[in-house]
């Protein structure tokens, strides 16, 4: 499965690891316009917040930290501008992100926007999850499900986040019918659906389970980390085996070039110069046995010796 795919498909853990008092603990570091701008990778994991404008993104966030944050909530679209980084406990990162879709702004202004939020995601290393957020009191925008299929082609892990779940507009859907429109629009089109998580601002309703989401993508992301760690550490252990093994003399064996004249196969008892040898013994050259020889005599030797001895002691 691609890490994306897998990141889109975490199921929610039993319990967070994200505590109120946690998340309370939040600090403002950077707003920028640009990714490579952005606080350098520090190895916590990120999660990012993007939706159109005035989707209810600074409401969540505040909702999420129990106004910590301190995220501007306000009615005018397009208060987000920037790349804006919350350090939370020191711990993990909550990366609040421009809506797209404003209509007052010029093109130039969200092609802009567009551009350096859609870098932050393919090229940011920090990055752990996204928090797509879609306004489910109105019937599903051409822009969501635009936004939702950039996310899966580029395997960023992501969850859907419907907001405003507390309010049924007069003559329009209802907000679970507009749930079921979203969904089985990505049904048909990528046969599955990232997570699916609603909430209220009002009623804070769905903040246990976008925080245990959050929790899962942190530890997704950790267990990647730690893979990543093991794998260069296994690559720098086989480097160094492989510059010992290179730096090590090979030693080769030189046989020792024969006397000239020495034939290289052993005598056979018929053939001349054959000298018939006894483990311990050898036969010098005035016929007598020495003990400093190794090699061996046939049994017939052996008897005409025995013999040969006999006989001389008779005499």
């Amino acid at each position: 499965m691609r890490v994306g795919a897998e990141g889109q498909s975490l199921p929610l853990p039993e319990m967070r690891i994200v505590s109120d008092k946690k998340m309370r603990k939040v600090q403002f570091v950077s707003a920028t316009e640009d990714a490579d701008d952005c606080p350098a990778p520090d190895g916590l994991p990120e999660v990012a917040l993007i939706g159109r404008s005035n989707v209810g993104k600074s409401s969540l966030l505040n909702l999420l930290t129990e106004g910590a944050s301190g995220a501007l909530v306000s009615s005018k679209p397009g208060t987000t501008q920037r790349i804006n980084h919350y350090l939370v406990n020191h711990k993990w990162w909550i990366v609040d992100l421009p809506g797209y879709g404003y209509a007052e702004a010029t093109e130039d202004e969200t092609a802009k926007w567009e551009a350096f939020t859609k870098d932050y995601f393919v090229t940011r290393s920090n990055l752990a999850g996204v928090l797509l957020l879609i306004d489910a009191s109105v019937p599903p925008q051409a822009k969501d499900a635009e936004y939702a299929d950039w996310l899966i082609e580029n395997n960023v892990p992501f969850t859907i986040v419907f907001t405003k779940c507390d309010r049924d507009k007069p003559g329009m859907p209802s907000v679970e019918e507009n749930k079921a429109e979203f969904e089985a629009r990505l049904e048909e089109r990528w046969h599955r659906s990232p997570s699916m998580i609603p909430t209220s601002s009002v009623n804070a309703d769905g903040r246990e389970d976008v925080l245990k989401f959050i929790s899962s993508i942190i530890l997704f992301r950790r267990r990647k980390n730690e893979e990543l760690k093991n794998s260069k550490r296994r690559a720098r252990v086989n480097a160094m085996k492989n510059a010992k093994r290179e730096e090590k003399p090979q030693r080769h064996r030189e046989r020792k070039p024969k006397p000239a004249g020495v034939d290289d196969g052993p005598l056979l008892p018929n053939q001349a110069g054959y000298v018939p040898r006894v483990k311990g013994k050898s036969k010098g050259a005035g016929g007598e046995w020495s003990e400093s020889s190794k090699e061996r005599v046939s049994m017939e030797s052996l008897i005409a010796q025995e013999l040969a001895d006999i006989e001389s002691e008779r005499r």
